[in-house]
């Protein structure tokens, strides 16, 4: 049996719309939320490897990956 994915489906309004509500929410986040989100998802890069490059602990890059990842979430209304 098919797995349903919702109002999100090829074709949907959802499919089409969710990009541009995903970029902007990411656009409204601090600037250090989206730059360990950039190293760490949009370049992957291991947690190690974004570390290095930004010259911060390993721990700290956990740490930030959390909060970014959070706020994004509710920047998108919890979805």
């Amino acid at each position: 049996m098919g797995k349903s994915i919702g109002s999100f489906g090829p074709g949907s309004a959802g499919a089409r719309m969710r990009p541009v509500v995903v970029a902007r929410a990411f656009q409204a986040l601090p600037s250090v939320h989206r730059e360990i989100l950039t190293e760490t998802v949009f370049r992957d890069r291991s947690v190690n490897e974004a570390a290095a490059r930004l010259g911060v602990p390993v721990d700290v890059v956990k740490v930030r990956v959390y909060h970014a990842l959070r706020a994004l979430n509710a920047a998108l209304g919890g979805r």
